[in-house]
């Protein structure tokens, strides 16, 4: 595995949002899958992205991780990679959908985006204050969650110590890579746990402010949009040490 790269992206408004950058993204990656391995991390699920790979330029991965980091699977065959997700608390769904629904501004979205480990909802420009309160009320009720909200008006309660980021390091450790062999991309607030585990990160250049205000020597924020964005940050990374390591 020495030498070996893992580029784990975002899809929506990351990798997807322009079919040309898109296949330039694509035949970049072709030639070049030997060296570089590659996995998708979504809030979608996994047949979702199935079914982008059939319908659109988007490269066949090695790995999806899906639902918001609930979920990794290897590509193609769909088999869930063992040991995930790792719960670092209880985690009771029923009860904590319960006290989400005496919150008005929380709408629940439709069952196609809920799942097991993940409680999802619309709730447009929530106020710092109310997640701050969120938070306290379900500790107070005896659930420590993970609560990530993103693009000013997705919701999603997940277990604790069970988001993008810590998906994303677990599935960097089942290759056997160190965190400088690894490269994240994302867009927006559900994306930024990836930016935490010291992996080489990429901001594309449509990305939402929650991730632009992000600052460290590990992140390159590129001008350029989407799958173009995600290039760039590669190109940049790849030939800014070329003895590194990744």
């Amino acid at each position: 595995m020495q030498g070996t790269r893992l580029l784990i992206s975002d899809l929506d408004g990351t990798l997807l949002g322009d079919d040309e950058s898109l296949q330039r993204f694509a035949d970049w990656v072709h030639p070049r899958r030997t060296d570089v391995r590659l996995a998708y991390n979504t809030g979608r699920f996994y047949a979702s992205v199935c079914d982008l790979v059939a319908s659109t330029p988007l490269p066949p991965p090695d790995a999806v991780i899906g639902g918001v980091g609930t979920d990794v699977r290897l590509f193609p065959d769909g088999e869930r990679v063992d040991g995930w997700p790792r719960c670092l608390g209880p985690w009771g769904r029923p009860e904590i959908r319960s006290i989400l629904a005496q919150y008005r501004e929380l709408e629940p979205q439709p069952d196609e985006f809920q799942a097991e480990f993940k409680l999802s909802y619309y709730a447009p420009d929530l106020e710092c204050g109310f997640l701050v309160e969120l938070r306290r009320r379900l500790a107070a009720s005896g659930h420590v969650v993970e609560v990530v909200y993103s693009s000013n008006r997705d919701l999603d309660i997940l277990p604790a110590g069970v988001d993008k980021g810590s998906a994303a390091a677990f599935l960097a450790s089942r290759f056997g890579l160190q965190p400088g062999q690894v490269f994240v991309a994302g867009d927006t607030g559900n994306d930024a746990s990836m930016f935490r585990h010291g992996f080489r990160g990429i901001v594309v250049g449509n990305a939402h402010a929650e991730l632009r205000s992000l600052y460290s020597p590990d992140v390159y924020k590129s001008d350029r949009a989407y799958a173009e964005g995600v290039l760039d940050g590669m190109q940049y990374w790849l030939q800014r040490r070329p003895g590194a390591t990744y």
